[in-house]
């Protein structure tokens, strides 16, 4: 500390010492590079504290993921993948199918099961229930009657959608026409 204090009381006396510059120079250059930063002291500390391993221990190395050693797990259960690129590959449609995987949609069925379940409950425990209480588990399962009838609604547009489509596409082909000399299509 005692330099720090001759050099705050001569500044220039100190900074024109050119053995004091040069050191300076590189002091600071040094500090520039971040390998004395306090950020390594206490990093340090914490993955001795907290007892961190590299992160092959955890994930295993590239190789091992890519064997299927060590796979990604959903905490959605049906929903697990493995490591890789989300390059999409095949026709569109199954595209489509796999970002919709991801995304978490439910299907209808998932969705009525659901619905059905959250019935079930519902009414077990207005079986118990009095007064305010069985009231509002009588609401309740009304408003998830109300939304699985509203599945139902479109589950089945979306069959008749499905179904106009089918239809206009076989429209769309072109019907062969006979070649008149040969007699073939």
């Amino acid at each position: 500390i005692s330099w720090q204090l001759v050099a705050s009381a001569f500044p220039i006396a100190f900074l024109s010492n050119p053995f004091v510059f040069v050191m300076l120079n590189i002091v600071l250059a040094i500090e520039a590079t971040g390998i004395c930063a306090a950020s390594w002291f206490f990093g340090t500390i914490h993955k001795k504290v907290a007892g961190f391993q590299l992160d092959e221990v955890y994930v295993g190395t590239a190789e091992e993921r890519a064997a299927g050693k060590y796979p990604d797990r959903s905490i959605h259960p049906g929903r697990d993948f493995t490591m890789g690129t989300n390059v999409l590959v095949g026709n569109p449609a199954t595209w489509e199918e796999a970002i919709d995987n991801l995304s978490g949609k439910e299907t209808p069925s998932q969705m009525r099961e659901r619905m059905l379940a959250n019935i079930k409950s519902l009414r077990e425990m207005s079986a118990d229930a009095e007064g305010a209480e069985k009231d509002a588990y009588e609401k309740a399962i009304a408003l998830e009657l109300k939304a699985l009838d509203v599945v139902n609604g479109e589950e089945e547009e979306a069959k008749a959608a499905k179904e106009a489509a089918k239809a206009e596409a076989a429209e769309d082909k072109p019907v062969p026409v006979e070649d008149l000399e040969t007699g073939t299509a």
